[in-house]
């Protein structure tokens, strides 16, 4: 017996609805709320499915529907997921059951990036602590899924499609998509295209220099299923040109990507198979001219440093997965056992395009192996508790070339031209010690997760969870061997360089969770504390060498170097609501989360202010409207390790203020095929800061060089959805 079949053998059913921007269905006759609370009875996880809102092309955006949720922001195609102020590689994020980290040192293209909003049927979180089925990571689990035809209930193919428009004011922002194919009762073939683009935004100050972007997606799939088989098959093309990224020191020239899935489900008797393959080729050009005015951020008198220090990067990553899972029923309970696995390559190049010889390998040859398995047992072991036990091993093996760059060519071809104390000879020193290091490691991590759950009485749920979580370091943490701001996206404007031999973080983590439900009337809070041992944080560098050509060659006189420390994190997070009457509903989310260094008295960097989002709802057959009141507390709780630096223009440790916006969303259903949505974000044009977006790197910009990005200003939108 399948999990599937078993969820259904027990009867247990989606039980509360809850936020709702914009109406979206399958066939436009149905509403289907934004956010919907899946399984909220007495022994299924929570998780949240958020669906598209506003005008918005990046997914990363709905965060902001789920408690504990939020975003950060480096560009308006390169948002990172936040949960429980974790972001980045902390997170296990999926498109399609796929693993793509991010595209290219800086992650310019976050995982969320290769799925166009107009084209995710949904975003769905796991709230809390992830189930070791779910997978590896130690900040939270999102998974994005690819719209796609459903199958018919006949036997000859039917034409079918989801299209959609939709305009935003605020950057004059334009996006275009839709799926288009052919379905019967077993089979669907289908196309898909997004095309998305917007200039610079308008914040309440004015335009924000380096915020244009340009993306086209295509794609096809086929899809075959009869009796207990089922066999998806999708390829896809991501093409983005020209986009901004602010908060980091280059924008995107290019990507060009291609993506592959290919997934089977069988029933062996009485057990469930799946089995995942998948893989990515990402071609990626970064400029730090094509968007901004270049820098100068060298004084040295050597060719690639006189003028302007134009540079431009070219990355390759190649990765390929796989995970195979098989589950049956035990006694009460269902068993899952898997294996997973990817492997990853990664070679990255500077170069000076006013300077031909010039050029950086700052990362070759990169090489990431993962290989884990994983064993879950969950059980209704009674009709008030549930419990649920998980372990995963996984073996982590990376491995880099040999590096280079054109200052230690110089030394090599003339050492008496360069002693010590020239920066040349500075980098020949980085050189010679990355390349004669051991450059090979190996990790073994140990995952285990608990959870139960009780039901007390009759309104009042209560969950508990316990988790040990492990995350290796990223190949940019051990083999940035020169200081460069190629971080995968921290965007605090800081150089760093790594360290090989960090060890992998370890979290351990506690959560408890009540769920009152009084029929039209709900509260759901969620506390949490996690302790991370080893956290790998950037702390000042102390070899000279790193210190002189970070200060000489590359604008920074106080670089980072990656180094394991503690920290720990502590939060609630909740979602309520109350149904008024048969018309008028409403609901809201709040987030409270503090992230500190223990080994030191200090802050995390980019963690999500305190919030509260409460909407007031009015609904009928065919029209839904929403008003939605944002809360944003001041954040006051600094990385001075990461945000002060007065040698440096590029970061600011001053607080962020206080702010509140006023969000309006309509949404009338015109037909069995027509669904219209308008309204207005950040309504009254409220002028405030985004704590998650880092710090602007772009001049001749309404935003100052160093300050914390503007926030978008008042931004009007329109959305047509045509579906047959």
């Amino acid at each position: 017996m399948s999990t599937k079949t078993l969820s259904s053998s027990l009867g247990l059913s989606i039980s509360l609805l809850v936020g709702s921007t914009t109406v979206v269905a399958q066939t436009p006759s149905a509403q289907v709320e934004e956010i919907t609370v899946i399984g909220r009875q007495e022994f299924i996880e929570k998780e949240f499915t958020a669906r598209r809102t506003g005008s918005n092309v990046d997914p990363a955006k709905l965060m902001n529907q789920v408690p504990g949720g939020a975003a950060n922001n480096n560009g308006p195609l390169t948002g990172m997921i936040q949960y429980r102020g974790m972001f980045g590689p902390r997170m296990n994020v999926r498109v399609d059951g796929m693993l793509i980290h991010g595209g290219g040192p800086n992650w310019m293209a976050p995982p969320l990036h290769h799925i166009p909003a107009g084209l995710m049927e949904e975003l769905v979180v796991e709230q809390g602590i992830p189930s070791i089925s779910t997978g590896a990571g130690i900040g939270g689990a999102a998974t994005a899924l690819w719209k796609r035809p459903s199958y018919s209930s006949g036997s000859g193919l039917d034409f079918t499609g989801d299209t959609e428009a939709a305009f935003g004011s605020v950057d004059d922002g334009t996006s275009i998509s839709g799926v288009i194919g052919f379905a019967s009762e077993n089979q669907r073939i289908y196309a898909v295209g997004s095309f998305d683009e917007g200039d610079d935004y308008e914040s309440a100050e004015g335009d924000v220099a380096g915020t244009e972007y340009d993306r086209d997606v295509y794609g096809l799939g086929y899809g075959f299923r009869s009796g207990v088989h089922e066999f998806d098959i999708n390829v896809h093309r991501i093409e983005t040109d020209d986009t901004g990224s602010p908060s980091l020191p280059m924008d995107i020239a290019f990507f060009e990507t291609d993506v592959w899935n290919a997934s089977y489900k069988t029933e062996l008797g009485s057990a469930g198979l799946e089995i995942r393959v998948y893989g990515s080729e990402i071609e990626h050009g970064m400029s730090n001219s094509l968007l901004r005015t270049a820098p100068d951020f060298s004084s040295l008198m050597l060719p690639p440093f006189v003028g302007d220090d134009k540079r431009f990067a070219e990355s390759d990553s190649d990765e390929f997965g796989f995970k195979v899972a098989l589950d049956w029923a035990v006694g009460n309970g269902t068993a899952v056992i898997g294996i997973e696995g990817k492997d990853a390559e990664h070679d990255v190049i500077v170069t000076d395009p006013d300077f031909a010889p010039f050029y950086v390998n700052n990362f070759n040859d990169i090489d990431v192996e993962i290989l884990s398995y994983f064993g879950q047992w969950s059980t209704l072991a009674s009709d008030r508790w549930y419990f649920e036990a998980g372990v995963r091993v996984e073996e982590v093996d990376m491995s880099a070339g040999m590096v280079d760059a054109m200052p230690a060519d110089m030394v090599d071809m003339n050492p008496a031209m360069w002693p010590m104390g020239t920066p040349p000879r500075a980098v020949w020193m980085l050189r010679q010690g990355f390349n004669t290091a051991d450059r090979s490691q190996r990790d073994t991590n140990e995952d285990w997760v608990l959870k139960t759950r009780y039901q007390a009485t009759d309104n009042l749920v209560v969950e508990l969870g316990l988790a040990q979580k492990t995350r290796s370091p990223m190949y940019q943490e051990r083999y940035l061997w020169i200081p460069l701001e190629a971080n995968a996206g921290i965007g605090d404007g800081n150089n760093y360089v790594g360290n090989p031999e960090l060890d992998p973080e370890e979290a351990e983590q506690i959560e408890l969770g009540f769920d009152w439900d009084f029929g039209d009337y709900y509260f759901s809070p969620r506390i949490y504390h996690r302790e991370v041992d080893d956290y790998i944080q950037g702390v000042p560098a102390t070899n000279m060498m790193v210190i002189a050509v970070s200060g000489n060659a590359n604008g920074d006189a106080t670089p980072l170097m990656f180094a394991n420390t503690d920290a720990e994190f502590d939060g609630i997070d909740l979602s309520f609501g109350a149904r008024l009457n048969n018309d008028w509903r409403l609901e809201g989310i709040a987030s409270m989360v503090e992230g500190d260094r223990d080994d030191i008295s200090d802050h995390l960097y980019r963690v999500n202010p305190d919030n509260l989002r409460l909407a007031l709802y009015y609904e009928t057959a065919n029209f839904t409207a929403k008003i939605e009141q944002v809360l944003v507390a001041e954040q006051d709780d600094i990385s001075f390790t990461n945000a002060f630096d007065p040698f440096n223009g590029n970061n600011s440790a001053d607080k962020t203020d206080s702010h509140e916006l006023t969000n309006v969303f309509l949404t009338w259903v015109l037909d069995n095929n027509w669904i219209i949505s308008a309204g207005a974000e950040n309504l009254f044009d409220e002028d405030y800061v985004d704590h998650l977006s880092g710090f602007n790197r772009v001049v001749n910009s309404a935003v100052p060089v160093g300050s914390r990005m503007f926030g978008r200003g008042r931004n009007l939108f329109g959305r047509a959805q045509f579906q047959w």
